[in-house]
Formats: C-alpha cells, structure tokens, sequence
C-alpha cells in the first residue's frame, strides 16, 4: 500500500477569512515544507480561481491531477446546500468542474462570488450533480455543530437520499475522529478523510 500525505480540502483567497496570499504558487511551497504531496484547489467553482487554476493545469500528470513544483493538485470545491450542509467534491478534470458549475449556477447567486458557494438544492441535488460529471461527493467535516451532514440529519440517507450509496468518503472535521466514526454502522464502508478546514 502506498501512503501520501494530502490535504483535500483547503480553501482560496476567494473564501471568506483567507489570506490574500493564497495562490497556487506559495500553496504548493507551503505544501512541499509539511510534506504535502497532494493538494486539492479549493474552491474551483469561483471564475477567477478557476482561470488562475487553467494557468498551471499545463502541468498535468493525469487528467484532473497537476503538478505545481513537485506537490500534486487535485480540482476540488465545498458547497452549501439549502439545509446549511457543506460538502466537499473532487473532480476529475476541467472539464467536470465546468460541467457541473454549468448545472448548479441556475441554483446559486453568489457562485460568482464566493469561493463557498451556497446553492439552493438539497444533497440529493447536489450529489447527482457530481455523479453526472464523474465527480466524487462527501460530508465535509460530517460531525461539526454547524454546517455539517449530522447535524442537520439523522443518516446520509436522509441527505443524500437516492444518491446515498454513491457516497464514498466523508471528512471527520475538527470535532470526530476515526474510532468516533466507525462507531456508526452506515459509515463503516466510507473513507475517512482528515484534512485543514
């Protein structure tokens, strides 16, 4: 088994209480002193994200994975749903981020805006949204007091409905841990994800 150490939710200077100097450059010196050698994006739905992202996407070493100064980058983005849910997708090319953008536009106003897009659908929305663009979809930070899957719902059923069994990680968050979450029958055929947010 091979182990690397990623970070796959992080945040860009287009979300709220982030440093101007969140680029992609300093991202990937940052990532390379602790070690880091897969990094997502970030909030790869914003458009001028985005174009800054297309600016070293040259660099791929396979589709949807590019290499910024030896650190991997995957396209990553966290979303809000109507309930305050967040959840974190990873795409797998330029391509799904836009095709998926394309679709959940019509349910944003600040997708334009935020690097933290609130769209006004449910998870279920959003997790076929990203099984349509072959994205992967997950609670982000699933045990959080706020803006988290289980403190809004009773099980990823009751969030993501129909689209539950395409669920395939779920962060931990600050607040659980690994032994915490396994504890749950309906998480022992998940991922567990530890990352910075």
């Amino acid at each position: 088994m091979m182990l690397v150490n990623a970070d796959l939710h992080i945040h860009s200077r287009f979300s709220g209480g982030t440093s101007y100097r969140m680029n992609l450059k300093n991202l990937s010196e940052g990532a390379k002193l602790k070690g880091i050698q897969i990094l997502a994006t970030g909030d790869c739905l914003h458009p001028l994200w985005i174009e800054e992202i297309k600016d070293f996407s040259g660099n791929k070493r396979e589709d949807g994975i590019f290499d910024i100064n030896g650190v991997n980058f995957v396209l990553s983005a966290e979303v809000e749903d109507r309930n305050r849910v967040h959840h974190l997708i990873l795409f797998p090319s330029l391509y799904s981020v836009h095709g998926f953008r394309e679709e959940v536009s019509k349910h944003s106003k600040n997708i334009d805006r935020s690097g933290r897009p609130f769209l006004d659908m449910n998870g279920e929305e959003i997790a076929s949204a990203a099984a349509d663009v072959d994205a992967l979809i997950g609670p982000a930070h699933a045990f959080t007091p706020w803006t988290a899957m289980y403190a809004y719902h009773d099980s990823l059923e009751e969030c993501y409905g129909d689209m539950a069994s395409s669920i395939r990680f779920l962060e931990l968050g600050l607040s659980a841990d690994s032994d915490y979450a396994d504890r749950i029958s309906e998480l022992h055929r998940l991922t567990f994800l530890s990352n910075s947010d």
